[in-house]
């Protein structure tokens, strides 16, 4: 299993199942834990729950990694955000459906089967791989260690890219090495744990687009939460008290969830703005093509390398570049 490779050539991890099962019980211990919250404190009020609701989320998915890093085990990320999204499914279906309108119904459900497709089809995607083993080299581009790399030959050039004019352009600097994937990617902004892939310039307008289902849906059940909530403050025959602390842990995680990502996707429009990749902005001193050389002063010894973005075009085209490359 060791030696297997997928069909972009990355390697296989072996245990891929006892790896999901790891993912499986780490989202049961981390919804549990939520859903003491409301179910012995439901006295407190929703803001309060909320924010005990992040401490506690915090303190469990902190907890599960240093179990996993004590006994030396994996999990795999995309089959736990998987397993989020099919338990607030279930949990949508048997308490929340029931006191909401059909439209809402048919709109939410309609929302989480785009957002599964999406999910299942970036999982497979081709962020833009232009080397398939690990570490050959790309004309202009930087290893995650920040060593320059070597030209490539002849062959590889002319598989990877489209033309070999490409390999002296701007553009073709912007083929960046990924140490958990190990492969080059074409525009590459970051490793994506919990989709599974690198997201590069072929996917990453798949990125940001589920980014955007997975904030409106979340709001949505956030919503929709609510409503249920505000019909049931009084625990009856018709809203038990498990289902009522399900309702409460699941709509304070779907809200964490939802700030978090909002602010992830502001990030990502300001990138796209400013035709920028994570990975550049974080690393930028790593590549040449980001540097100022300012000399120095009459008073000082040392010239001072700068920051300048030699791929912001101006926000038209650089929105422009995003939409149609």
């Amino acid at each position: 299993m060791a030696g297997l490779k997928d069909e972009n050539g990355r390697k296989k991890s072996p245990g891929l199942t006892f790896r999901c099962i790891v993912s499986c019980i780490s989202g049961i211990i981390t919804q549990f834990s939520l859903l003491f919250i409301p179910y012995f404190f439901p006295q407190f009020s929703l803001l309060l729950q909320f924010l005990l609701s992040a401490a506690v989320l915090a303190i469990a998915i902190g907890l599960c990694q240093f179990i996993k890093l004590l006994l030396r085990i994996h999990a795999s990320a995309p089959v736990f955000v998987f397993f989020h999204t099919i338990f607030f499914w279930v949990v949508y279906i048997s308490v929340i459906s029931q006191a909401v309108s059909i439209l809402s119904n048919v709109v939410f459900n309609a929302e989480l089967a785009i957002l599964l497709i999406g999910f299942l089809r970036i999982l497979s995607s081709d962020p833009g791989f232009v080397c398939h083993d690990s570490p050959s080299s790309v004309e202009g581009s930087n290893s995650e260690d920040g060593h320059h790399l070597e030209e490539v030959s002849s062959t590889t050039r002319s598989t990877s890219l489209h033309n070999s004019s490409d390999m002296t352009s701007l553009s073709s600097r912007r083929t960046r090495y990924c140490r958990i994937c190990k492969a080059y990617v074409i525009g590459f902004d970051h490793h994506c744990p919990a989709f599974g892939n690198c997201i590069g310039q072929r996917n990453l307008r798949l990125f940001m687009s589920l980014l955007i289902i997975f904030i409106i849906i979340e709001a949505y059940y956030t919503m929709l939460s609510h409503q249920w909530i505000n019909r049931n403050l009084i625990l009856t025959e018709r809203a038990s008290k498990i289902q009522y602390s399900l309702v409460l842990s699941t709509m304070n995680f779907s809200l964490l969830q939802v700030l978090w990502q909002v602010a992830f996707f502001a990030w990502h429009v300001y990138c796209v703005c400013f035709n920028i990749r994570t990975e550049e902005w974080i690393n930028w001193r790593r590549y040449p093509e980001f540097h100022v050389i300012v000399q120095p002063m009459p008073d000082q010894s040392l010239s001072d390398t700068r920051f300048k973005n030699p791929y912001d075009k101006g926000l038209f085209c650089n929105l422009k570049e995003f939409l149609l490359s």
